[in-house]
């Protein structure tokens, strides 16, 4: 009787299965019912705002149609409209060109997009796509926090940018901020989309999950396999057990392309075939898992971790191999800002990804490489970025402590000198998703 039982089990199992295969290849969606629908990835790396139609009233002051300037509450200076100017170049990785938006911090690959109107030596890197001058400046009974209505807010004070609530990645540019709780939102996150389709999944819908309507304990991302918190915001699949978590299923463009190799790369979602040797990224030269999503041209059989993919442009040194998953954890940071008004340093100061050659803080004594760092401009002058607040405060009121977020140990208040403090284990010196540590430095403000 048991053996009888434990083969219909098996036989069961089995039959589930071959359904939930058979399920895949038939859509469980109508085209008709869902005519906004976002199909992802995206084909280069512009976001999804591009495919938003935006209501409500903007930042923007004022257009004047004579000479295409637009003033714009988050900049000082008029923006020009740039649509036909073949002396502009656009963001190229194959040139070693950047130009990326201060709203939402993606890449800017066409025209039209606006710039600042400055000419002169001093001008400031400030540009906007086009459809970013079109953000609404107030969202009412936004999904992630219902309660209160988010204002769209520009902090330039904040150069090295805060923590989303939402992805829980540091961003610099454009935020929908919470002016009864201080609960903060990038715009990539705020136009979430609730539906979407992607490549990996092809003939199933999938549906935005906002954290708190979670039901399930155990849930794995099957771009990057690390588990996805009850709290997190995620996309499902209501037919069969497949789930991305927002950052791996928002920031991930369908190829790439670096100068290096004259093919583009293509997202995989699986080992790829005839593949008769070990995987090894070719940015950090460390293993690769082929299970987790990563970026490969067939023509070269090169291959790259979708972490590390973004520092292909800006060339950053060094290696970490065991932790690298998902997205590149500074996608929604802008670096370059100057920074000259400052009282700890007598040069002007650059927000820099920290490489190798930086050495170590001269605050700290820890390592800069794949920290956010104010570097010099003149000198070999170079501390993390958060010292500048703790500097500043030194003087007269220092800062009893600091709020460190680290993956699965949620938020570690650290008390007195921070001097001898190490944000990265020695052994990690590359930047990875989920394991980063952040400086709430509005706790500091407060303090």
């Amino acid at each position: 009787m048991y053996f009888f039982i434990s083969i219909r089990f098996m036989s069961s199992q089995i039959l589930h299965k071959l359904l939930h295969c058979l399920g895949e290849n038939e859509k469980n969606f109508k085209d008709v019912d869902h005519p906004n629908i976002v199909h992802l990835p995206v084909d280069d790396e512009t976001h999804i705002l591009s495919r938003q139609v935006f209501e409500g009233e903007t930042c923007v002051e004022r257009r004047d149609d004579e000479n295409g300037h637009l003033i714009h509450s988050g900049h000082d200076h008029p923006l020009v409209l740039i649509s036909n100017d073949t002396t502009t170049s656009l963001h190229d990785p194959m040139k070693r060109i950047k130009l990326l938006c201060n709203a939402c911090s993606r890449p800017i690959t066409n025209m039209p997009f606006y710039k600042c109107s400055t000419e002169d030596d001093d001008s400031c890197d400030f540009v906007l796509h086009d459809w970013c001058t079109e953000l609404p400046r107030r969202l009412s009974n936004h999904a992630a926090h219902p309660q209160h209505d988010l204002f769209l807010f520009y902090a330039p004070y904040r150069p090295a940018g805060f923590k989303c609530h939402v992805c829980g990645l540091p961003c610099n540019g454009f935020l929908y901020d919470c002016r009864d709780c201080d609960n903060m939102i990038d715009v990539n996150c705020a136009f979430m989309p609730k539906e979407i389709t992607h490549e990996a999944h092809t003939n199933h819908l999938l549906t935005r999950v906002d954290g708190a309507s979670s039901s399930r304990s155990k849930m794995e991302c099957h771009a990057c396999r690390v588990s996805i918190a009850e709290s997190e915001t995620y996309f499902r699949c209501t037919t069969c057990d497949f789930y991305l978590d927002c950052r791996c299923a928002l920031h991930l463009p369908k190829t790439i392309r670096h100068k290096y190799d004259k093919h583009s790369l293509k997202l995989s979602y699986s080992p790829i075939e005839d593949h008769k040797s070990q995987y090894f990224c070719e940015v950090c030269e460390e293993i690769l898992d082929p299970r987790k999503w990563f970026y490969h041209c067939v023509e070269c059989t090169q291959s790259i971790h979708s972490a590390c993919a973004p520092l292909i442009l800006k060339s950053e040194q060094g290696v970490n191999s065991l932790y690298l998953e998902g997205v590149y954890k500074y996608i929604n940071i802008k670096f370059g800002g100057i920074e000259k008004e400052q009282c700890f340093h007598e040069h002007p100061l650059s927000l820099a990804p920290g490489t190798e050659n930086d050495g170590l803080c001269q605050e700290c004594g820890s390592k800069l490489q794949s920290h956010e760092i104010w570097k010099c401009l003149q000198c070999d002058f170079a501390i993390h970025w958060y010292h500048a607040y703790t500097i500043y405060f030194s003087a007269n009121n220092p800062p009893s402590y600091v709020y460190i977020y680290e993956e699965n140990k949620g938020m570690i208040k650290q008390r007195g000198p921070q001097k001898s403090l190490e944000f990265y284990p020695s052994e990690m010196t590359r930047p990875v998703t989920r394991h980063w540590e952040v400086v709430d430095d509005d706790d500091i403000e407060k303090v």
